[in-house]
């Protein structure tokens, strides 16, 4: 084999050989070209070979830790399965059919990403947490009830805000959960301080969803006013 103290001399990567930058740069040679500040205008790169062993061994080692990490994670992966059959499969199929803006999709969606991070699985807690929301959506749509629409009284609990930028300035969207069904629209100004938890109550125009006859949108809120402040708000 070779000395360590020898030398290899590579085809520069950057500029692959030329010497030049093809791109803007201060580094310049006698003539005004561009050059490559990698290789300094030579078009090769020259390394010992103590060192390219160093690399290759660090690579080497890097690979094989990958490959140590990935088999861990699949194994915790396939006991978890193995000892809650459907869990994973369940949570995937409850977050897609949850609209978005509603909490129990976020709450879902905390417990999916955890499965799918380093460790591959939930805890004891999060095992009983996803249990609990799949138990909870069950109830929901047992509960569901079509929207009422055309103008009529809202009058319900806010589950979840949304600000957006549009167009026509800083919009607040909020969720509110009636007697089996929910509308989504826009914060009246009259309730510009409710939040998450509070219960409140308007007249609006409602469409149901072409979807979910048990979800609505609702435009020209009047008439609204707060009529509880934080029955969930820790929820």
């Amino acid at each position: 084999g070779r000395k360590g103290s020898e030398r290899i001399t590579d085809t520069c990567g950057k500029c692959i050989g030329t010497g030049l930058y093809t791109g803007p740069t201060p580094f310049t040679d006698g003539h005004g070209r561009p050059i490559c500040f990698d290789c300094h205008g030579t078009g090769t790169r020259s390394r010992l070979v103590s060192s390219a062993r160093a690399t290759a061994r660090a690579h080497a080692k890097a690979h094989a830790e990958h490959i140590d990490t990935t088999r861990a994670i699949t194994a915790r992966r396939a006991a978890f399965e193995a000892e809650h059959p459907g869990l994973r499969d369940q949570l995937t199929e409850a977050h897609l059919s949850i609209r978005e803006g509603n909490p129990l999709r976020e709450k879902i969606g905390y417990l999916l990403d955890s499965l799918e991070d380093s460790t591959g699985t939930l805890d004891a807690d999060e095992v009983r947490t996803a249990h609990e929301l799949l138990e909870q959506l069950e109830r929901e749509l047992a509960a569901r009830r079509p929207v009422p629409t055309g103008r009529t009284l809202i009058q319900g609990e806010i589950l979840a805000t949304k600000t957006t930028d549009t167009q026509w300035g800083i919009t607040v969207k909020i969720l509110v959960q009636g007697e089996g069904w929910r509308v989504w629209g826009t914060k009246p100004s009259e309730i510009s301080s409710a939040t998450r938890g509070d219960v409140v109550a308007f007249t609006a125009t409602v469409s149901a969803s072409d979807d979910d006859d048990s979800f609505g949108f609702y435009s020209r809120p009047t008439k609204a006013h707060i009529i509880a402040v934080g029955i969930r708000r820790t929820a």
